[in-house]
């Protein structure tokens, strides 16, 4: 806690530095690991546990769906063991399509709700509580899910359906949020856009070994429920290190000054809220609060600042496309080319991979290397030497447009690869084609980093989870539009989804190019 004590004796931070001090080796606490090392862990165990059951929920789904269906229709084996021949049949896949679609419907609109729950919270009473809190909720539906599989029929999928209703709160979709709202808290602005990639690249190798040991694991014991097993005791022990090393990012001091900012911004408000329906309306709105910072601000020169809008409309509908797109991948091999929980899991590791090297070092390499032929003087205003000569935003150089080329180049991968994916039909060029797609993941972190860039650094997780909600907007849409198509068209035109996909996730990459330097955050003058 002296971190915290020491934070309060600083300035408040500006857009570049960090809202959690870096000097972690003066503290006398004796803490020999910075914020950032700290959170890897966390990264690492939250996206494991969220993935490692992805490849045997798929089966379980399936099986669920099939055994309901026998039973309907009479011919459910004595025994209870269910050929795959029997379950072969269209109206068993287009149930299973349709459920794979209801179930990312669900996660996307979870992941809006539990992010605009966690940033009312977390700016509130800290990031900690609420990381220890969604810990919490994920090994509850991980309970849940072991309990369903000792029941059957209607009982079983009750069971099921429980676990999936938590798991919309504490999915993967929400795990990224909290790990990339901690990272932006305690990461400069010159070290966010590797920073932000890094930690996602982290994380995303906890996905790939869930990847590989889940569908292995089911597949040699032919037993669903070790997973599970597995993602508790996990939940459990990242619990644990969390209460007793995780610092917080987001100090009391930084809360009490955004506080300030909300009661100054409440009184200038009041006299919309003297009647009992418009506090009530004001109580509803809590929960859409951070859509309040989509909303344009003014620049110093008058002209509206479009920035955090333009990223928002684009989030959106990239995620409209690219939300199913993996989904739609592994229904297409499962149900054309049979694939088992082994095979499916081969896949996700290798594209889970490709991404861990795009994230951990190819991206900051890149940024590295190319920063240096990017990057021009931006000169801001003169007080801002005068109000902290040693702080060095008064001349700061801006990669935004390195970001938004990286971010462009991302999604124009993202779109061929996933045709090429979907156009081969060996499982050795399947595992090139799912290469390339991860090589498309650094597009993430950047336009994150481009967001938060955006606002001041004590509203960035709060223009993180407006752009979050916005994100899950669209992947709960993606479902009902990708999802609809591909389970009308994967019998006859499989591929016809694929290309849709390609022009969507396009058209959203142009709207990158609207993004201006001169719209980055910058301190107000001095008056």
């Amino acid at each position: 806690m002296e971190s915290i004590q020491d934070a309060s004796r600083t300035k408040l931070s500006s857009e570049r530095a960090p809202l959690l001090p870096q000097r972690q080796d003066t503290l006398s606490s004796g803490r020999q690991f910075s914020p950032l090392t700290l959170l890897i862990p966390l990264a690492v165990a939250t996206r494991l546990t969220s993935t490692l059951p992805t490849t045997t929920l798929l089966g379980v789904i399936q099986s669920v769906i099939c055994r309901l269906w026998l039973s309907s229709n009479g011919n459910l084996p004595p025994d209870g063991e269910i050929p795959k021949e029997l379950c072969a049949v269209p109206e068993v896949e287009k149930t299973y399509a349709a459920v794979i679609s209801a179930i990312l419907i669900g996660d996307g609109l979870g992941a809006m709700i539990a992010c605009s729950v966690i940033s009312h919270i977390s700016s509130r009473v800290g990031r900690k509580p609420v990381i220890l809190g969604t810990i919490a909720v994920s090994f509850l539906g991980y309970f849940l899910m072991i309990c369903s599989q000792y029941l059957s029929g209607w009982l079983e999928a009750g069971g099921l359906i429980a676990f999936l209703s938590l798991q919309m709160f504490s999915g993967i979709l929400t795990m990224t949020f909290i790990a990339n709202i901690y990272t932006v808290d305690i990461s400069s602005a010159e070290d966010r856009t590797p920073v932000l990639s890094a930690i996602n690249g982290w994380a995303t190798l906890g996905q790939a070994f869930s990847f590989a040991i889940g569908g292995l694991v089911t597949t040699q014991t032919d037993d669903p429920l070790i997973v599970y097993y597995i993602s508790i005791f996990v939940l459990g022990a990242i619990f644990v290190y969390v209460l007793a090393f995780l610092p917080e990012s987001f100090p009391e001091e930084k809360r009490d000054e955004l506080r300030r900012q909300r009661l100054a911004q409440q009184n200038v408000d009041a006299s919309a809220r003297r009647n009992l329906s418009s506090r009530l309306i004001s109580t509803i709105a809590i929960a859409f609060e951070p859509l309040k910072q989509l909303i344009p601000v003014r620049k110093a020169d008058g002209r509206k600042n479009w920035r955090v809008v333009y990223c928002a409309i684009h989030i959106t509908i990239a995620m409209l496309a690219s939300s199913y797109a993996p989904a739609s991948l592994l229904l297409l091999y499962t149900t054309k080319y049979s694939y088992n929980a082994a095979q499916t899991g081969i896949v996700l590791t290798i594209l889970s991979l490709s991404a861990v090297f795009t994230l951990t070092y190819t991206t900051p390499s890149l940024i590295r290397v190319l920063r240096p032929i990017y990057a021009r003087k931006v000169a801001l205003p003169e007080d801002q030497f005068e109000r902290d000569p040693s702080d060095d935003t008064a001349v700061a150089p801006s990669t935004d447009l390195l970001d938004v080329h990286i971010a462009f180049v991302s999604c124009i991968i993202n779109a061929v690869s996933y045709i090429l994916a979907s156009a081969t039909t060996t499982h050795v060029s399947h595992l090139i084609a799912v290469t390339v797609v991860g090589f498309s993941a650094a597009h993430a972190p950047i336009i994150r980093s481009l967001v938060v860039s955006s606002v001041d650094p004590l509203k960035q997780g709060e223009v993180l989870a407006a752009f979050e909600m916005m994100s899950s907007i669209g992947a709960f849409l993606s479902p009902l539009v990708m999802g609809s198509i591909f389970t009308a068209t994967i019998s006859s035109q499989p591929m016809l989804m694929f290309y849709i996909h390609a022009a969507i996730v396009i058209a959203a990459a142009s709207l990158l190019f609207l993004i201006r330097d001169s719209d980055r955050y910058q301190k107000p003058p001095q008056t």
